[in-house]
């Protein structure tokens, strides 16, 4: 079909389907510990090309969320400040602690993705994270961006290794990512 939209054949039948959050969500959630500076934070969301990520104590137990706006908003604050640093705009002093919401988004991961979409617009949030609770704790597990609702809009294509059938990290990649450590 000459000048036919890429994926326009596929995509009434495909949207047709319910998704589910399960279906599109990441396996895998960027994390922080509470007491790293922020210049560190905004370091570590673009090596590891991420837009938000959950704070954890140090028995790994979620604390809250940073996102791209939160630094954003970190760094207007510290652009008002008189006598920024000459190292960069945060003070040394400033950690994911200060600057992390401690309410984080959350959704159950078997509902239909348009609801999921629903709760970020009411919510204001680009995000929703799963988290697992276990012994009164809750130790990040996967992640849905507005992002992904856009790329199962795309087609299926573009969520194949996205959903519970995802490949998932191995044990010593989740240690590393965990503990801050490089593969080597």
């Amino acid at each position: 079909m000459a000048g036919a939209r890429p994926g326009a054949g596929h995509q009434g039948r495909f949207m047709a389907e319910t998704l589910l959050v399960r279906d599109v969500m990441r396996i895998g959630v960027a994390t922080c510990k509470q007491d790293i500076p922020v210049q560190a934070v905004a370091v570590q969301m673009l090596e590891q090309n991420c837009t938000a990520l959950i704070v954890i104590d140090e028995e790994g137990d979620s604390r809250g969320w940073i996102g791209e706006r939160h630094l954003a908003a970190a760094f207007a604050r510290a652009g008002k400040a008189a006598g920024a640093a000459e190292d960069g705009p945060f003070s040394p002093d400033l950690t994911a602690a200060d600057i992390m919401d401690e309410d984080i988004p959350e959704s159950p991961a078997d509902i239909p993705l348009t609801a999921a979409v629903q709760i970020m617009a009411d919510a204001r949030v680009d995000h929703l994270f799963y988290l697992h609770r276990a012994a009164g704790m809750a130790w990040p597990s996967a992640v849905l961006e507005l992002r992904d609702a856009v790329r199962a809009l795309a087609g299926p294509e573009y969520i194949r290794n996205q959903g519970t059938g995802a490949p998932r990290p191995t044990p010593m990649d989740l240690f590393r990512q965990r503990y801050g450590l490089k593969k080597g």
